[in-house]
């Protein structure tokens, strides 16, 4: 039986993204260097992200959306007290404010406010 969720996979082109997952909470834990890639591991309270850093990978085939892992979503205090740029911010079925990023190789990142309703 699963007890929980490991980490999070992803292949990004540069280090540029470790940066920006840092703009999210994320902290270096670890890293290995091989001779063709970096492999990093961020950690942000019980969430691992194991990062590739592989600037020679292909790229995603994106159809709008391709089959597979759609997004990653977290959730964060206040959406605004982040230090990027965002577009919008919505409200989903259950009252929640959210918004959408993407990482510098496009990936969506979900954002989601904990706790916040309608009034």
């Amino acid at each position: 039986m699963v007890q929980g969720l490991d980490h999070i996979a992803l292949i990004v082109s540069s280090e540029d993204s470790l940066r920006f997952y840092e703009k999210l909470g994320f902290r270096e834990t670890e890293r290995f260097e091989r001779s063709y890639d970096i492999v990093v591991f961020m950690t942000c309270g019980n969430i691992t992200l194991e990062i590739f850093v592989d600037p020679n990978h292909p790229e995603r085939v994106n159809s709008p959306e391709a089959k597979g892992l759609r997004h990653v979503a977290v959730t964060v205090d206040k959406i605004e007290d982040l230090n990027m740029e965002i577009e919008e911010i919505r409200t989903d079925w259950f009252g929640r404010r959210f918004t959408f990023v993407k990482d510098p190789d496009g990936l969506p990142i979900e954002i989601k406010e904990c706790g916040s309703t309608l009034k």
